[in-house]
């Protein structure tokens, strides 16, 4: 079961690196972007799209990295003064609850991936690229691995073999 559990935890981790590369395409195409619009005034047509689908490409796969790693954004008023057993259950509650949410999220999207996917849909603009195509099956899949990801968080907390907040995978 731990070597499963880890192998979740290493596909996410690659992922989840991997991805982050795709900002910088993100900021250097912006760049050429204004540089070929104010400069040069000759804008491009397909600097927007590349730009929406890297950066939503990336921020789409990153997910289950971060709660692999447990380092979310939190509002931790209310958290940090709880202790003890309530804090376990608090976490197990949030844990339960997430997972019930990106599962629905999971086959919300499902549809629309699948036709996507059947129809090749494509943007319609004057550059007509393959973004509805792309981002919807990218965002299913990175929801998918998020949710797998919240599986694997929670079994972890529920035996007590948790990864600490926002620390790498031991041996790293």
């Amino acid at each position: 079961m731990k070597s499963l559990l880890r192998a979740v935890d290493r596909v996410n981790q690659f992922v989840g690196l991997s991805v982050c590369h795709l900002y910088m395409i993100c900021a250097t195409v912006t760049v050429y972007e204004v540089a070929m619009r104010y400069f040069f005034n000759a804008p491009t047509q397909w600097a927007f799209e590349v730009v929406m689908v890297v950066c939503a490409s990336a921020w789409a796969l990153s997910g289950p990295y971060i709660t692999m790693r447990r380092s979310h954004i939190a509002i931790t008023v209310i958290y940090e003064h709880i202790h003890g057993r309530a804090k376990f259950w608090l976490d197990t509650v949030i844990l339960l609850v997430s997972i019930t949410a990106m599962f629905t999220f999971v086959y919300a999207l499902w549809d629309p991936m699948f036709h996507a996917i059947r129809g090749l849909e494509r943007s319609g603009t004057s550059f007509n690229s393959p973004e509805p195509l792309i981002l919807k099956t990218l965002l299913f899949v990175g929801a998918l691995l998020y949710g797998i990801q919240l599986i694997v968080n929670l079994i972890k907390h529920i035996t007590d073999d948790g990864v600490p907040k926002s620390t790498e995978l031991p041996g790293d």
